[in-house]
Order: C-alpha cells, then structure tokens, then sequence
C-alpha cells in the first residue's frame, strides 16, 4: 500500500504578538534635522527571547525612550545602546546562511532457519550530514556612535557526522504440550558515530559585496577537531508463559562504550513477572468475571547504566593552549604551548540506576473501562558528577562517580470508550498522571553534616535555628529554591516606623528612620522609605541578611501528566490532547530584570505601571529605580544584578502549573462512494493546530520547566515561546 500525504497548506506563528518590528523609523533613508530629539515610542507586542541578548528585552507592553543628537539617519538608528536594536534593521546587515545535507541507508535481512521457530534477523544502518554555515556582517550603523561599524566579520563553518550501527539477533519460539510457551532471543549491536569540525574567522573585509574569508585582512579564529564514541553489546532476553496465566520475562545486557577505560564493560540485568488472574477458572466461575475483564498485578526489577553526563574523553584529560585571559599561549619560540587543563580518572563507572517496579491492569466492562497503575522505586547510584576542587590543586574539578539518589513515585493510566457508536456517535477519553519524589541517600564522607556539599544558611522559625539548605545533603532533595521574602510594599512613612523603625537591611545598606537618625556618618547610605520592600525579619533581630531566606519552590513539578479525547460522529473526527504539569516554581528573571533595569537599557514591561507611588499605594511593586542592583536592591537583593536562580525577591518566584492544548484536530472522512471512483482505499482531509495555548497563572512567555538553560536550572530569563502551528492537509491511501 502506498500512503501519501500531502500537506495543502500551513504556518506558523509566535505565542504573543511576534516581533517588534519597524515602529522606530519608517522605511528608506529619512534624516532628522534636530539637534536633540526625545522620542517616546509606546510598542505593543510580545516577547522573543532569541533576540533578547541581541535587540533587547521586547515584552507584552513597552516603553522605548531614545535621545539622538545632531543629524543621524533614523533608518540607521538601530535602537538605543547596541544591545537594543531593531531586528528588521539587522536583517539585512547580519546574514547567515546554512545548508544541511542529510543521508540515510539502510540494509537488512531476516531468515528463517526453521519455519515459525528460529528466525535471524540482521540490519545495518548508515547515516551521513555534511552542513554548512557562511555568516557575513555588512557595514552597520550603531546608535551611539557617529561612524558605522566596519569590522565586517566573515565566518565559515563546515562539519561532517558519520553514524553506523550493525546489529543481530537470534529468535526462536516454540509451544510445549499447548501450555508452555517460550521465546528466547539473543542478540549483538556495535554503534560508531564520529564527528568533524572545521572554523574560521576573518575581519575587515574591504567591502559588502565580498562576503568570504579571503577578503578579510585579519584572520581572527580558526580550529578543527574531531570527536565520536563506540558502543559494543551483547543482549539476551527470554519470555516464558505458562498457559498464559503465569508470565516471566529476563533480560540481560553487557555493554562496552568508548567513553570510559578501566571499567568499560556494564552488565545490566532485569527480570519481571505477572498473573494473568482472568484466566484462572475459579476467576472465570466468579461473579466478578462479569464485571472485570482484565486482572493482571505485576512485578519487575532490573538495571539501567548511563553515561550521559561524561565528556567522549573526559577519563583520557584534556589539554588546554590558552592563558586565563583566552589568548593562546605562544611563549615557546613563537610555539603553541600545551598543558594538562583536566585531572584524568580512568576509574570512573557506569551510572548505575536499579528500578523496582509494582503494578496492576485492571479492566472493566469488556475493557471499555481499563486502568494501568504503577508505583516505582528508583535508586541510582555512581552518579556522574563534577566535584569541586581546592584552587591548590591548580585545577577547578574533576569527574567522579558521587553519591546515590533516590526518585520514587506513581504512575496511572486510564482509557475510557464512553459511547461506541451509539446513533452514530463515538468518545473515548485516555489521560495519564506521573508523580515523583527525588532524595539524595548518600554522599561522599566529608567532615560536614549530612556530607553537605555547598549550599548555605538560614534561620528556621520552626527548629528556632540555624539551618544549612541549597546544595546537596544526605536527606535532602534537589532543586529547591530560596528567596527573600517580600512581606509587603510600604505604604507611607506611618509604615515604615510602625515594622522597620530600628532596621538595618545588610544587603541594600538600609536604615530605619531611627536608626538612620542614630547614624554619624550617613555617606554612602540611604534609608528605608515608603515604597521599599519591607522584608520578613524572620529571626527578629532587626537585621535583614542572607539568614532571612526562605523556601519558595522547587524547579520541578510534583505532578506530571496529559489527556486526550476523541469524539466522532459519521464521517467526522475531533481529537484533542492536552498536558499539564504542577508544582514547579519558575523565577521569572526577565521581568526582575526589566523592572530593576539592571542594566539600564531595557524596555520596560507593562508591569511598571503596578510600581508604589504616592497614588498607587496598594501594590506589590516596589518604587521604581534606575539600576536596582545600585540602588535599594527591592528586588536584585544579593544577586546583585546577576541572573541566578536564588537570593532574589520571594515577588518575582511564580508557580508554573499550567495547562497545555498541544493538539487539536479535526478530521473528514471522505465517502466511500467518491474514492472508490477513484482507485483510493482510504482518503481524509484534516485540519490541525499544535501548542495552541496555556492556561495558567504565570505571567511569563512560556510556564513549562526551565530545567536545563545557560543561565541554571529554575530560571526563566527569557526563552522562545513555544510556536503554534495550524496545518491542512490530505491524507490518501492507494
């Protein structure tokens, strides 16, 4: 049968509004006269973190302030500062442009040896890219500056991937006496995938109309190398049913990868059980047969090995030819100079993680009602982690298998067939729910309490002491996340005296207005006034300092999870899906930092106008400063100005549960009486949108978790929102 799809038509489109474009000049060259302007430009839009680093921090609703001086072309006015430019200006300036060439083949075979009973089966998989990017910066104008930028960087980069994987198995199957049932399999797999990478850089070409690395006159970076990994296993698996009531599976696999030396080899066992009870006669002879059509409980156990977190050489070291400023150490006769920049341990280990597993399927009715549920108890141990070392040693880390972790939880699944094809109409609904709970058993002895590696203090009102969070200890859990707690805004100077009269805030050097008048020397300091932070004193010692942190979060969600439905009638199908996630705690470190303006060239959100002033009292916004981090830090605190994802205002931490409708679709069946005509078996026409929206509270682009990003776990500094897609299509079958 040949099936073919063809896609009619289809686009796609940003979550928001899209891209500020265009609003800062009209198109062509138009010349402003005036020796100073002051243009106040009020942008509706939406938020693309991708240009965010580049063009600045566009959001929901912003202010643009420029100040230009003299006679510049507005055309070339890029934006105010060279971190806020305009994107459709750069459009033509910056380009880049990548062509990527895919290959895939494949070969195999399978040969009954003895018909229906032993079967080898053999593949061979290869599977080649060759990609290239050649990027070019024409001449361009930057707003601060009277003279374009003629650096005119060329960039060209080539690199080749090769991937081979050959594999074999040996099946065979038989009965015994219509009761016993066997299948056993063994097998081999070797994997092979290699990469080559080859760079460079050149400035100062003469023109834009030549955009290649040979016009340039200064040549600026160059490197190649080459990188890859090998896998070699061997597995086995044998299924055993007793007339299939009583079911045992075992699998075995022993795995050999490049990546590690002395303890190359992993053996990874596993074997499972289950009962099929409906089968049993006295299940069969029961009341209960006429109710539950399917009972199985089951059991299972086995272990899993992972290498994911090592470098292709990390236990061979590495070495570095640069200085700690970047340059290339050339101090040799004008000779590159290599030194040992990574602390070799061939001794490293499989991650090992060993699963024990509990679950029963259950149905009911004929199975129009049926549930799968699952409680799990994961414990991994020889983790693969970077463990800090003292600067003595003249090396930052090394890579060692540490510690144990413990992740536990339940797992459900439940499908329903509400109407089969009653007066035409069909529904079935199927949903699914993960929970997980992690815990760390075991560290490397250190000395410290519960073998604590970083973390920091805070004072517990519940114990009435000291207590050591964040980082890792033995008891504790990962990605727990702790602030300052904003207790309110203060409303006026009544407020101020009545909860911070004698403070001390340690991290802003604030003063309440008694103990600022008890002050000699009041250089350098400022004091508490209505519109600051009033923080939670949470030991009361009238201080506030790194102690005065609480718990506010944790980066991952307790509960998991998604549903789906179909409903048709006839001919027409409607199928949605859904996802969801709750429990996780986002901090929303773009809109900090456009309402601190720590650096001072943000637009601003739409969030300013909630700022405290003297008519806005009820809020909890803080008064708005020019640079935060230099000023009060209401909101900076600690951090500093810096994106991290602790020791900032409990006010910017949000929960991220949220409701995702990833797919809608909506489905014709044409009738039979037409594709017969023909000579199609089957044809439909289906219209589909995908990541259509979130309903949540947060107030970010995107709610889901921001577990791996540049700037650490936890931390939403401004990320892609997630791009809706609404497609047309035909689908025909021959």
């Amino acid at each position: 049968m040949l099936h073919t799809l063809l896609s009619l038509w289809g686009w796609r489109q940003f979550l928001d509004n899209g891209f500020i474009v265009g609003y800062f000049a009209a198109a062509g060259s138009i010349w402003c006269f005036f020796d100073r302007i002051l243009c106040i430009l009020l942008v509706p839009g939406g938020t693309i973190h991708g240009l965010y680093r580049r063009v600045g921090a566009l959001s929901r609703s912003c202010i643009l302030v420029g100040m230009v001086q003299g006679k510049i072309p507005v055309s070339g006015a890029s934006g105010f500062g060279t971190g806020d430019g305009n994107p459709l200006y750069y459009k033509d300036k910056l380009t880049n442009t990548n062509g990527i060439r895919r290959s895939t083949y494949n070969i195999g075979f399978d040969l009954q040896i003895i018909p229906e009973k032993l079967v080898l089966k053999a593949n061979s998989a290869l599977y080649h890219v060759d990609n290239q990017t050649d990027k070019f910066d024409k001449a361009y104008q930057q707003q601060n500056s009277s003279t374009p930028n003629l650096t005119r960087q060329a960039e060209a980069k080539y690199v080749k991937e090769n991937q081979q994987q050959h594999s074999v198995t040996l099946t065979y199957s038989d009965s015994f006496k219509d009761k016993h049932n066997l299948e056993a399999m063994v097998g081999g797999e070797y994997f092979n995938w290699h990469q080559y990478t080859l760079n460079a850089k050149t400035q100062n070409s003469p023109s834009d109309d030549i955009p290649t690395l040979n016009a340039g006159s200064n040549r600026t970076y160059s490197y190649s190398y080459k990188q890859g990994y090998r896998i070699l296993s061997g597995f086995a698996r044998v299924n055993y049913n007793y007339n299939l009531k009583y079911l045992l599976s075992v699998v075995a696999r022993y795995d050999g990868i490049s990546k590690l030396s002395d303890h190359r080899w992993g053996f990874f066992p596993g074997v499972s059980a289950g009962w099929n009870i409906m089968e049993e006669d006295f299940f069969k002879d029961s009341k209960l047969a006429d109710i539950i059509s399917n009972l199985k409980p089951r059991v299972s156990y086995g272990v899993n090995g992972n290498v994911n977190g090592l470098g292709y050489y990390d236990v061979y070291g590495s070495y570095g030819q640069k200085d700690k400023d970047g340059n290339i150490i050339t101090n040799y006769n004008n000779s590159v100079g290599f030194y040992n920049d990574q602390l070799v341990n061939s001794g490293l280990r499989w991650e090992q993680s060993k699963s024990f597993e509990v679950g029963l399927d259950i149905g009911f009715f004929n199975n129009r009602l049926s549930f799968i549920l699952d409680y799990y108890n994961r414990t991994t141990s020889d983790l693969l982690t970077d463990l800090d070392l003292p600067n003595y040693t003249g090396f930052k880390s090394i890579k060692t298998n540490l510690g144990t972790l413990r992740n536990q939880g339940f797992e459900m699944e439940v499908k329903a067939n509400i109407l089969n094809n009653v007066g035409g109409f069909s529904w079935d609904v199927t949903a699914n729910l993960s929970t997980v709970a992690n815990k760390i058993i075991k560290l490397p002895a250190n000395g410290n309490e519960n073998n604590r590696q970083g973390g920091y203090q805070v004072w517990d009102p519940k114990k009435g002491e000291v207590v050591w969070v964040g980082g890792k200890q033995e008891g504790g859990k990962l990605g727990d996340l702790f602030a300052f707690k904003q207790d309110h805004i203060f409303k006026d100077w009544d407020d101020v005296k009545a909860n911070a009269n004698n403070r001390y805030d340690a991290i802003g050097e604030l003063y309440g207005p008694a103990a600022w008048e008890a002050l000699k020397d009041k250089t350098g300091k400022q004091q508490i006034e209505p519109g600051d932070v009033c923080w939670a004193d949470l030991n009361g010692d009238g201080v506030i300092n790194n102690l005065d942190r609480v718990k506010v979060g944790n980066i991952f969600p307790n509960v998991t999870g998604g549903f789906s439905t179909t409903v048709s009638y006839k001919d027409f199908s409607l199928y949605a899906r859904f996802d969801y996630a709750l429990g996780h705690t986002l901090y929303n470190d773009l809109a900090a930092r456009s309402i601190g303006q720590y650096q001072g060239s943000f637009n601003i959100i739409d969030m300013v106008k909630q700022s405290w002033s003297e008519e806005n009292t009820n809020t909890d916004i803080p008064k708005f400063y020019y640079a935060d981090q230099l000023s009060k830090k209401n909101i900076t605190r600690s951090n500093n100005g810096l994106t991290a994802v602790d020791n900032n205002s409990s006010r910017f931490y949000e929960k991220g549960d949220y409701l995702a409708l990833r797919e809608i679709t909506l489905t014709w069946n044409l009738p039979k009486r037409w594709i017969n005509k023909a000579f199609m078996s089957n044809a439909s026409v289906y219209v589909t949108g995908q990541n259509l929206c979130y309903f949540t509270g947060y107030s970010g682009v995107s709610p889901e978790p921001a577990v791996d990003t540049y700037y650490g776990q936890g931390i939403d500094n401004g990320r892609y929102p997630t791009p809706k897609t609404v497609l047309m299509g035909v689908s025909v079958t021959f």
